[in-house]
Parts: structure tokens; C-alpha cells; sequence
């Protein structure tokens, strides 16, 4: 009878033991819920907002902080009140990595109920200089208002001959600029630093 009891005793104790390790993830779980988001699920979270002045800040914020060089302090417009300093210390790189956003920006530029959402979400793509993903702005733009279809062709030109200058002469007099063009050029950037 002892002897059951002891072991009775050792399994309550185990359970009881396994029981307060089950507590512990749901109370861990709970605890990072309490938190607040990141900066990129909140701007995801403006992106995909069903109000579109919080859509339309949170494209804003994207856009500012995808121009943010080494230094700068953005005034957040979908968080009032709130500024944000960035330093990027190394000197290489985006100083936020703003690429995991990307698919919801192309969403937003696909399927936004204004032009106004679009223009603003294609500004950002071309801020943060996703190559596929400004590649698939030339498709998805065919399906765009006329308006949308302009800036579009207007801001992909001036990002590629920006990136690569030696396309301007034969842009200017050809009158056009092409995915094709822009791949040559970047194969024979490629083939460039291969010899060096």
C-alpha cells in the first residue's frame, strides 16, 4: 500500500509538473500577443486596412521610409505623433528592409479601389527597387487606367536609365525603353565585372 502511494504521489506530482509546463508556452503565447507589432506587420496591417486614409498613410510611411539614405527621422503618418530616427551604421544597404512588403504593395497597386492608392503604392515599389517586382509592375500596368499606365511607364524609365545610364542615348532616340533593353544591359554590366 506504501508503495502505491509513493508512486501515486510521484505521478500526481508529474502530472501536475507536466501540467504547469503546458501553462507555460499559452502564457508565453499570450504574452507576445500583448506586444506591439513590428514596423512591417503594422504598415502590412495599414496596407490590407479596410479604411483607405489608414491605407493611404501606411503607403506613405512606406514610401518615406523607402527614401530614408543613412540618416534620417520619418514622422509616421499612420501612427500620430509619432517620429522615427534611423541611422544605418554600416553604410550598405536599405536602412529598413521594406522587400517583405512588396507583395502587398503590388496587391495594392493591382486591385486599389483609386488611382490615387495605385500611383502611391507604384511610388513605393520604385522606392524600394524590388527588380522582379518592377518587372511585374510592367505586366500588371497593362490592365491599369490610362493615368496609372503613364506614371507607370514614366516612373520605370526613369528608374532604369537612372540604373543604368548607358541606355539613354539609344532611349532618346528610339522614343522607347524596353524589359528587353534593360536585361542586354545588365548582362553586359554582368559580363563587365566578370573580366575585372
Amino acid at each position: 500500500m506504501k508503495l502505491f502511494i509513493s508512486l501515486g504521489s510521484h505521478l500526481l506530482a508529474a502530472a501536475l509538473f507536466g501540467g504547469a509546463l503546458l501553462m507555460v508556452p499559452i502564457q508565453r503565447s499570450t504574452a507576445q500577443a500583448d506586444r506591439p507589432p513590428s514596423l512591417i506587420q503594422h504598415l502590412r496591417n495599414g496596407l490590407h486596412s479596410d479604411q483607405p486614409i489608414q491605407r493611404e498613410r501606411a503607403l506613405v510611411d512606406v514610401i518615406a521610409l523607402a527614401g530614408c539614405g543613412e540618416t534620417c527621422t520619418v514622422s509616421l503618418q499612420s501612427i500620430e505623433e509619432k517620429k522615427l530616427s534611423i541611422a544605418n551604421e554600416t553604410g550598405t544597404g536599405a536602412v529598413v528592409e521594406l522587400t517583405n512588403l512588396v507583395p502587398d504593395l503590388l496587391e495594392v497597386y493591382r486591385s486599389g479601389p483609386a488611382d490615387g492608392q495605385r500611383l502611391l503604392a507604384l511610388s513605393a515599389l520604385v522606392n524600394i527597387g524590388d527588380l522582379k517586382a518592377l518587372e511585374r509592375l510592367v505586366e500588371d500596368g497593362k490592365s491599369q487606367s490610362q493615368k496609372t499606365r503613364q506614371a507607370t511607364h514614366s516612373s520605370l524609365a526613369a528608374f532604369y536609365l537612372d540604373r543604368y545610364p548607358e541606355l539613354k542615348e539609344q532611349t532618346i532616340r528610339t522614343k522607347r525603353l524596353s524589359l528587353e533593353d534593360v536585361r542586354r544591359a545588365e548582362a553586359l554590366r554582368i559580363r563587365k565585372l566578370k573580366k575585372n
